[in-house]
């Protein structure tokens, strides 16, 4: 799993968490002042809360109710509207793998705590969940999984059963038969990635309440909101100045601020407030550059050390044996690059 310093999940997301805890006999209100969060989110898909505030939630939710298959719970007062116009997507998909395709493509709008992809064979159609923000709370991957097979009971068959299903967290002892009962099919846990496992067979049977006119105007507005989140997101904003400026000498704090338009000491609060920083950032940008030149013979060493910023090529060996534990040439030579 790789960090993600910037890792959100939709605020509205939290309305289940709320409901969830009130129809079980506790004080949501409590629970969230605990959490120390609103207990009334906004419905706007912009208003986010990071991984750690979302984790804090479900903690306290968990010792509050005793339940370590809380997630199970939320997932049955997740409505698809909660998730914005993503659930409303997904209700109106043609078909299975259609409504899998759309969460591959826009499961940011919910959360990018997480990614998703598709890994088919001749038989199994598999949807995989691949968490890449550390701190990730294990009711939250419950609560989300459950809730997508909900969905599709909602759009094919209300008592649709997936072949296999695969948790990445801990087997919760004593709990397991509420995951079977909730899945349809007893699951596997300990796993390094999420997988809900289907019939091939069943992925393009058309479903009767799709339709792709309504669809297609919800992708688009999905479309305008990632255009949004990435133009929102001060972590995404500070790469892309970083990539501009890293072959020139300006790639310091206060020229990338100065570039965003506020002052070095406003960019060290707004990225504080998404656990980051701007040496973070940077030492993130050179180390992912760096390691796509190293696949490229044509760049050398000292080329590299300069297009990323660096003063010499002493200092950039540095920095990539702190990355990889390697020295450039022995990495290269590992790999087989001449």
């Amino acid at each position: 799993m790789s960090e993600t310093t910037s890792a959100t999940t939709i605020a509205s997301y939290t309305m289940a968490i709320h409901m969830a805890l009130e129809a079980n006999g506790f004080d949501a209100s409590e629970v969230f002042r605990a959490a120390g969060l609103s207990d009334t989110p906004s419905q706007d898909p912009l208003e986010r809360y990071t991984t750690a505030q979302m984790a804090t939630l479900f903690r306290e939710s968990v010792k509050s109710t005793g339940n370590p298959a809380f997630g199970l719970t939320v997932a049955r007062f997740l409505h698809p509207s909660n998730v914005h116009a993503l659930g409303y997507a997904l209700l109106a998909s043609s078909s299975l793998r259609d409504a899998c395709e759309r969460l591959v493509y826009y499961f940011r709008i919910a959360s990018n705590q997480g990614v998703y992809r598709i890994d088919e064979s001749e038989d199994r159609y598999c949807l995989v969940l691949e968490e890449i923000a550390d701190g990730v709370a294990y009711e939250t991957i419950d609560t989300w999984n459950a809730f997508v097979i909900r969905v599709f009971r909602m759009i094919y068959l209300p008592d649709f059963a997936p072949i296999s299903v695969s948790l990445a967290r801990p087997r919760p002892e004593g709990y397991e038969d509420l995951y079977t009962t909730s899945f349809h099919v007893p699951v596997t846990f300990d796993t390094t990635t999420c997988e809900i496992c289907m019939d091939q067979a069943v992925m393009d049977i058309p479903l009767r309440g799709g339709n792709r006119e309504i669809a297609s105007e919800h992708d688009k507005i999905l479309q305008s909101y990632i255009a949004a989140l990435d133009a929102e997101d001060i972590v995404n904003r500070v790469k892309r100045v970083i990539l501009q400026k890293l072959p020139s000498e300006n790639c310091t704090k206060q020229q990338v601020a100065s570039e965003l338009a506020m002052s070095p000491s406003a960019l060290q609060q707004k990225l504080a407030a998404r656990e980051s920083s701007f040496q973070d950032l940077l030492n993130q940008v050179r180390k992912s550059l760096a390691l796509d030149y190293m696949e490229q013979s044509r760049v050398s060493i000292t080329e590299m050390s300069f297009m990323l910023g660096f003063n010499d090529t002493s200092s950039f060996t540095r920095a990539f044996r702190r990355w990889t534990g390697k020295s450039p040439r022995d990495y290269r030579r590992e790999k087989g690059v001449e």
